[in-house]
């Protein structure tokens, strides 16, 4: 079965041995995979991928300087503490080197020259879509400042991704919250927003929010993986007995049946998950074999317009 997985996250070769570590220091999430292209490619060894769409994602306690960036890891210049960056030029370069990857960019609220640096994502990098990280940003989606960008977005066509639900480094989980994204939804009703996650572990704000708002989706990033998800809660000191393989199949499995197939978009989170696992743990899911289909390729080839 042919998919595309819309939630990747690759790192620049120079850092990505400290950076590794750095993250594992300070966050509750550990690498499956190293996360490279060419280790992307050999984890999804036999499977048919049609395209893997790559989004920025970082958070440091230190900063970091890599001669693949063109904007790298300034302490406090518009990232206050998590030294967050933009790699759009980087992502821009990986995407017009291989016919099969799509690349989303990302800004942030407090740079001043935030709208214009969606303007070089389109029209110099030639980005698909656009990839928010609250927890990581420390921003609240619906940040008015980024109100402009959003309304750019809205008329280039592009996606909208946004990182929803709980975040691996403890006492971020305020930022990200679904609900903020209804007043997106409301001002912008022609622009695709993807909640990430299905907002875990907030299901009934996501489902609520999906059903009003006909331009929301979500992807399964993360959460179609059982032994992933557990070992995420236990590293959280969640104490939930009643969290085992079936009863987390079952969850899942229902929320995508009312979230609507049409609705839904496959996704993996590497390298915090191993493909071809979280692809095994979807397809047993209890689903047809039709919204299968349309989960794994269907949504996403229409969304994306490949």
């Amino acid at each position: 079965m042919k998919l595309i997985d819309v939630h990747i996250h690759l790192f620049p070769e120079d850092i990505i041995d400290d950076y590794m570590v750095n993250y594992t220091g300070h966050s509750k999430l550990g690498f499956c995979c190293r996360p490279t292209l060419q280790d992307l490619f050999e984890e999804y060894k036999g499977v048919n991928v049609l395209k893997y769409v790559i989004l920025p994602e970082w958070e440091s306690t230190i900063p970091f300087e890599s001669k693949n960036l063109r904007f790298a890891a300034e302490s406090d210049r518009c990232y206050s503490k998590c030294y967050f960056y933009t790699y759009n030029e980087w992502l821009g370069k990986i995407q017009n080197e291989n016919k099969n990857i799509i690349c989303f960019g990302g800004v942030h609220p407090k740079d001043p020259q935030c709208l214009d640096e969606f303007g070089r994502m389109m029209k110099v990098y030639g980005l698909a879509g656009m990839k928010l990280v609250p927890c990581m940003q420390h921003f609240f989606l619906n940040d008015r400042r980024l109100f402009p960008v959003f309304e750019q977005a809205e008329a280039y066509g592009i996606p909208l991704l946004m990182h929803t639900g709980g975040d691996p480094v403890p006492g971020m989980e305020i930022f990200g919250h679904p609900q903020d994204v209804v007043e997106i939804a409301e001002t912008f009703p022609k622009l695709i927003i993807i909640l990430a996650h299905m907002g875990i572990p907030f299901f009934e704000e996501t489902r609520e929010i999906m059903k009003k708002h006909r331009n929301v989706y979500t992807d399964i990033a993360f959460t179609a993986s059982f032994e992933d998800v557990y070992a995420f809660s236990g590293r959280h000191g969640i104490d939930a007995p009643f969290l085992t393989r079936d009863f987390w199949r079952e969850t899942v499995s229902s929320l995508i049946k009312n979230f609507g197939y049409e609705r839904v978009l496959y996704g993996s989170d590497f390298p915090f998950v191993k493909p071809k696992v979280a692809l095994k743990e979807f397809l047993e899911l209890d689903l047809t074999d039709q919204g299968k289909e349309m989960i794994l390729l269907k949504n996403a080839k229409e969304i994306l317009k490949v």
